[in-house]
């Protein structure tokens, strides 16, 4: 243990100096020929790991820098950190109470927390949820409890013959093609429903899918909403949607793994302010909240609806009918062993506070309004979306040049070349034909100096390229 402590404190002291590179790995085929990685029958000493550690951290993407803005998180969360390191030395596992009794508890507050909200505490109880490994996951979840509302029998005797059918958006995250599969429900059957200019889906195109669903004898039974969509950030109409839902009886879910957070924020919430609406929601705290990879929930507001979707077996061995019985989270998880991931959201959140969500949230919402504004006073910069959260859709865009292919290879370069000269590290995405920079806000280490710096570099690379 001592030399691990040894080497920890090597990996925070001296191994990730400040300054440092965004980003500095080389292309995989370069890697791969720069460091050993092999393994053999004969195991190594002491030195030989102490190496590997040090290449790792110093090749990874410093993730936790102001200029990192290519992925739905950025920035640390020391209090949820140490939470990772305990979670770590503890190895405890969730099934039931008696091996995670304080973890156990700490997610049932969690999943309280959460509920409030999103508003799935109103009226009869107050939810529920568990813990799950990513957003992915709880996508996945949300529309098996969905199956099991329209098919009870589903689970024990299969579709019967019956072709149900799932709608999202098109801007909608690749988690759902995923969900269909893993269901068997078939990813011809998850439906790409239309979305207006601002990436919102169209409740009106929404109900024309499903009428040709109903045209067709299949049955519709999940309506996947998104609250932040990867690209743009936008936020799927969620009041409009369920009616529709209602109307027949389908299950409403809502993807807030990025957008979720919006809910801290009494200034910005009106963007989700009908989530209660929805049967189940997704959130991950790995993203807005900063908690290390991975951290999320699936929340229901049906109390009762997990361990009936999801329960099966364990009961002679695992499960025991006792005291703790209702604290066994294990009967509402399509896992077995799952680490004890509370630890870290409920440090954060206990050292942090609502309120202090709220004011990241409200601080990175200013910084948004802020670099908005400098790219749309600069005359080679284009917006190609709204910006109604933290995602930041901009090209570079020279007067001559107006060919979409040309301006999608001449944005990819501009980024891949802040890649290679070691950052501001940024991504590339397309909406609806056009290709931009997509900027992600999510480090309140962020400044008006560090999103001029960008834009400038931006302009500087797009003007080499072009000329």
């Amino acid at each position: 243990m001592q030399k691990n402590l040894e080497i920890l404190n090597k990996a925070v002291n001296e191994w990730m100096p400040e300054g440092r590179p965004v980003v500095q790995a080389p292309p995989a085929a370069e890697l791969e020929a720069k460091l050993n990685l092999s393994l053999g029958e004969e195991g190594a000493d002491w030195d030989v790991l102490e190496d590997a550690v040090r290449a790792y951290l110093h090749y990874n993407p410093d993730v936790s820098q102001a200029e990192f803005y290519k992925l739905l998180y950025s920035g640390r969360n020391k209090y949820a950190l140490l939470g990772d390191w305990i979670t770590s030395l503890s190895n405890a596992t969730m099934h039931t109470y008696q091996v995670g009794p304080v973890a156990t508890l700490m997610e049932m507050e969690l999943i309280r927390q959460w509920n409030k909200l999103v508003g799935f505490d109103q009226g009869n109880g107050e939810g529920e949820g568990v813990m799950v490994a990513g957003g992915s996951q709880a996508n996945l979840i949300g529309m098996m409890l969905a199956r099991h509302h329209a098919c009870p029998d589903y689970k024990t005797k299969g579709p019967q013959g019956k072709t149900l059918v799932a709608y999202v958006s098109d801007q909608a995250h690749y988690s759902g093609q995923k969900a269909a599969n893993v269901l068997g429900i078939g990813t011809d059957n998850l439906i790409a429903v239309a979305t207006d200019d601002a990436g919102r889906m169209r409740p009106d195109a929404l109900a024309d899918e499903i009428e040709k669903s109903i045209a067709k004898g299949h049955t519709p039974f999940f309506i996947g909403l998104t609250a932040g969509t990867t690209v743009t950030g936008a936020y799927d109409p969620v009041k409009a949607c369920s009616e529709i839902a209602k109307a027949h009886d389908i299950w409403l879910h809502i993807d807030g793994a990025w957008g979720g957070p919006i809910l801290f924020s009494d200034k910005h919430r009106s963007l989700l302010a009908d989530s209660h609406l929805a049967d189940s929601f997704a959130w991950d705290a790995h993203k807005l909240m900063n908690v290390p990879i991975t951290a999320a929930v699936i929340l229901v507001k049906h109390q009762g609806a997990l361990k009936a979707c999801c329960s099966g077996g364990g009961g002679d061995y695992l499960f025991h009918a006792d005291e703790n019985a209702d604290y066994n989270l294990g009967e509402r998880s399509i896992q077995c062993g799952r680490r004890a991931d509370a630890l870290k959201v409920w440090l954060s959140w206990k050292a942090i506070g609502n309120n202090g969500f709220a004011e990241k949230i409200d601080f990175l919402q200013g910084m948004k309004t802020e670099c908005v504004s400098q790219i749309e006073r600069c005359d080679s910069l284009q917006m190609l979306a709204d910006a109604r959260y933290l995602n930041v859709l901009f090209r570079y865009k020279p007067e001559h040049m107006d060919d979409e292919q040309e301006l999608r290879k001449l944005n990819i370069e501009i980024c891949k070349t802040m890649m290679r000269s070691g950052g501001p590290y940024v991504d590339y995405a397309q909406y609806k034909g056009r290709t931009g920079i997509r900027l992600i806000l999510a480090n309140t280490e962020v400044t008006q100096e560090h999103l001029q710096r960008l834009l400038d570099k931006v302009q500087r690379i797009g003007q080499e390229l072009s000329a």
